[in-house]
């Protein structure tokens, strides 16, 4: 019989155009191509989830819509308490890091009460009443409670996408208004990282903070990069060399670093060179009234499928200026046989790739320099060593996906 698992998520996978959505279907791709049985359980609140998660997952979809209008109260005060009591919880964590760690503690780190939603959390319990998993896997840690619903024999999994501790500070220290729910304190993230029998870290310095902040020889914690498999994407135009391809969603990480990247970079490259053209894709688009426009940048909004935009250019460039974690559009890069251009920030987690693809500066000029060697030289050829360090890469990741949920068989 198929060992089955539960994976919870506060973002849905389809589509799956951000980074986190293509994370989450990639490791449930693993596992579903290794003979585990996978359910999803959708924590967020979107009102409708697309069919795809029904043709996608090869368990069950649970039904995560809540109907307000269908409780009673008055039948159910129990629930209406649990509310108001998670309500005072949440009151009493901001007022204990005020007194703590200050007022920016208070004000952008958020309580992990925040995330407890008495009426799904009764949901999930209601669907899996008579279910026996053998894991459950949690997107992002502040879902940690929901482990409560589990026993000692079922395997309890984070994948924490980031690590969350105190992660305001990145915003304020580039004077920017922090991203309001990405933050907590670093106690809350060792409280819920230490619910689980098994964490999973993007990048190993992720994994090392983890590790030490937890402190718990129970609870293992393995490296699981971004999974992107090779697969090579021509450019349609391979004698104009004069194109340059940049990839992100609206975030404000990814406004900053493309409005560094304008201003102290392509103006200058796109003065030099008239027949210069900056393919922009991804939801950033939607964003452009926040970023520097010229004439040689060319929007292309959403897509589906890499290759619908990474056949423009087969020069990319990844800007970011701050973050944490893995920076998933400069693997898919490298992962697309495109030579890239980023920041330490943006390699962070993949500096194995510098030199075979990979490009790493914090300078301007090094970038401009970059750029018009890349414009004016030949082809270099990198590829073959490209392809072979994805694909070792991408092993290392499957093999811990894999012991993650206790898998007995190898892979070869």
């Amino acid at each position: 019989m198929a060992k089955k698992i539960l994976i919870i998520s506060p973002v849905p996978v389809f589509p799956w155009h951000a980074g986190n959505r293509m994370r989450i279907k990639s490791i449930c791709s693993v596992l579903m191509d290794h003979e585990y049985k996978l359910d999803f359980y959708y924590i967020g609140f979107e009102k409708e989830l697309s069919e795809e998660h029904n043709q996608f997952f090869n368990g069950h979809v649970l039904d995560h819509k809540i109907n307000d209008s269908a409780y009673d109260f008055s039948k159910d005060p129990l629930l209406r308490y649990k509310e108001v009591q998670n309500g005072l919880k949440i009151k009493a964590d901001y007022l204990q890091r005020k007194f703590m760690d200050g007022d920016d503690s208070a004000n952008y780190n958020k309580s992990l009460n925040d995330f407890n939603n008495i009426k799904k959390y009764k949901l999930l319990k209601q669907q899996i009443s008579g279910t026996s998993y053998d894991a459950v896997l949690i997107n992002y840690s502040v879902y940690s409670h929901l482990f409560n619903l589990f026993g000692d024999e079922v395997v309890k999994i984070i994948d924490t996408h980031d690590r969350l501790s105190n992660r305001y500070k990145l915003y304020l220290d580039e004077g920017l208004e922090p991203v309001e729910w990405k933050s907590i304190s670093p106690s809350d993230e060792k409280k819920s990282l230490r619910k689980a029998d098994v964490v999973l870290a993007i990048t190993q310095n992720e994994a090392e903070y983890f590790k030490s902040l937890i402190k718990k020889e129970k609870t293992d914690v393995l490296t699981v990069t971004h999974l992107s498999p090779y697969n090579e994407v021509p450019v349609s135009d391979r004698e104009n060399r004069q194109k340059i391809l940049t990839v992100g969603g609206k975030s404000v990480i990814n406004l900053n670093g493309l409005n560094w990247f304008l201003e102290h970079v392509w103006l200058k490259i796109a003065e030099h060179f008239k027949q210069a053209e900056l393919f922009v894709a991804g939801s950033i688009c939607e964003e452009a009234s926040k970023f520097i426009t010229h004439k040689s940048v060319t929007l292309l909004g959403r897509f589906d499928k890499p290759e619908e935009v990474y056949h423009n250019a087969d020069l990319c460039v990844n800007p970011i200026q701050f973050g944490t974690g893995l920076k998933i559009k400069t693997i898919e890069a490298l992962s697309s046989g495109k030579k890239i251009i980023t920041t330490t920030e943006g390699a962070a987690g993949l500096e194995r790739f510098i030199g075979k693809g990979l490009i790493c500066s914090d300078s301007p000029a090094t970038w401009v320099e970059a750029i018009t060697g890349h414009f004016s030289g030949a082809y270099d050829e990198f590829q073959n060593d490209l392809k072979k360090e994805v694909e070792d890469y991408n092993t290392v990741a499957m093999r811990n996906i894999l012991k993650a949920v206790r898998l007995n068989k190898a892979i070869s």
